[in-house]
């Protein structure tokens, strides 16, 4: 959700603000809400519209004062709004540090597996450029996949920002996001157990921590029994307190809506990394996948 506070507001025309790095398949529509300062953002904060649409009229608006660098449209459109190393007017203090993409839709909604793909494409170029961290933070000042909510008061307090079921995907984006960056997965394909990412080490340790990131354990590469636990209990689906936190909901032991809907993110993300067909349901091609990489990779 864009921010009606700014920390400063300066009346800029769209012309004054210097166009410099656009993500590459973004389609990029300048906006005057803008300082038109340079910034090297450190991450991306990840937003909810609460709206349906584009947001290009609304943030050219001086009345709004408000903008994002980036939007994310429900069906995989995608634009930008402000140049990645320029000031956008979406988070207050976050401003100066971070990227913002707004996401299409509301926060009692997932993202679309087109959104995903579109936030993905995003990080992974924030990581080429700035050499942002191929991980989900919740400080702010930390590099990372960030949500509007961490900020806090500074940030604008906004609680619900991007939601429940929008954050439970950041480890998915994460996932794809290091995917698409070591070049191991051309379109969704590539596996750790066998397919087109091939067997080096380098991709192996790649494609664990994209495992790791999914099921929210640390990304140091090795699949341990840490990450073996997290990863059997998504399998399991035993709709244990270990299987919300490895899904990234709270593990309060009630399996509700939320929970089940962080479950399908996540399976679909260990899918994407298995090479198998994405449907975010646990069946048998996905556990002969998980069985052969288990076998080659574990390390107990």
């Amino acid at each position: 959700m864009y921010d009606l506070s700014r920390a400063h507001r300066h009346d800029r025309k769209m012309e004054d603000a210097l166009v410099t790095h656009i993500v590459p398949g973004f389609t990029y529509r300048p906006v005057g809400n803008t300082d038109g300062d340079a910034i090297r953002p450190i991450g991306l904060v990840l937003h909810v519209q609460q709206g349906n649409g584009n947001l290009f009229g609304w943030f050219n608006n001086p009345s709004s004062q408000v903008s994002s660098t980036l939007w994310a449209g429900r069906s995989g459109e995608r634009e930008q709004y402000v140049p990645s190393d320029v000031r956008a007017w979406a988070q207050v203090a976050g401003n100066a540090s971070y990227d913002s993409i707004e996401t299409e839709g509301f926060n009692t909604e997932p993202l679309t597996d087109a959104q995903i793909e579109t936030v993905a494409q995003a990080y992974a170029d924030g990581v080429r450029t700035f050499g942002w961290a191929l991980v989900v933070t919740h400080t702010p000042g930390s590099s990372g996949l960030i949500l509007h909510s961490d900020g806090g008061a500074a940030w604008g307090s906004h609680p619900d920002c991007p939601g429940v079921l929008r954050a439970a995907a950041c480890g998915t984006i994460i996932a794809r996001a290091t995917a698409i960056v070591r070049r191991m997965v051309p379109a969704r394909g590539g596996t750790i157990g066998g397919g087109t990412g091939g067997g080096s080490q380098a991709q192996a340790q790649a494609q664990a921590q994209a495992l790791q990131q999914a099921v929210h354990v640390a990304a140091d590469g090795i699949w341990g029994p840490a990450t073996d636990a997290a990863l059997q209990a998504v399998r399991e689906n035993r709709h244990t307190r270990a299987e919300q936190a490895a899904v990234g909901t709270s593990a309060d032991g009630v399996w509700g809506p939320q929970s089940q809907a962080a479950y399908v993110v996540t399976v679909k993300a260990i899918q994407s990394v298995l090479g198998v067909g994405v449907d975010g349901v646990w069946g048998a091609a996905t556990d002969r996948a998980f069985t052969m990489a288990r076998n080659t990779y574990f390390t107990p």
